[in-house]
């Protein structure tokens, strides 16, 4: 189950994400887990950022997993919208929050992106949901 604690603003489409998330747990063969989304907005992201992650910036997305398999829980998500808003480009925001969301997503699945070899799989990973979600959702 996906929890949305919209704190902005802003008006966003949950039911995509929801329909995403489902559909990424689906695809991934993983088992329906609680994750918590806050979404955010003014550049709140720098206050978790150096708190969490001892960086003093504002950041698009920051993923927090459970590291725990036996919860019930893959983890809290924080994307900050007005910084989604900045990085869009001629997407729309909501389509920029569900790609903020899958990347987010596949870091609490265990995917990252610091080595090479890692990072060329959670690119293709990526790709494919944004793909799928265009398919299937839009």
């Amino acid at each position: 189950m996906l929890e949305i604690d919209n704190q902005s603003d802003r008006c966003i489409d949950t039911d995509s994400l929801e329909s995403i998330y489902n559909l990424i747990l689906e695809k991934e063969k993983r088992e329906k887990k609680e994750l918590a989304l806050l979404l955010v907005d003014n550049g709140k992201s720098k206050f978790f950022n150096k708190k969490f992650r001892g960086k003093d910036s504002e950041t698009d997305v920051i993923s927090f997993s459970s590291e725990l398999a036996f919860l019930p829980t893959y983890g809290d998500m924080i994307i900050d919208l007005s910084v989604a808003d900045r990085q869009r480009g001629e997407n729309t925001l909501d389509y920029e929050v569900i790609v903020l969301f899958i990347h987010g997503l596949l870091h609490l699945l265990g995917y990252d992106h610091l080595a090479k070899k890692d990072q060329d799989v959670m690119s293709k990973k990526e790709k494919e949901y944004i793909n799928l979600f265009k398919k299937e959702i839009l």
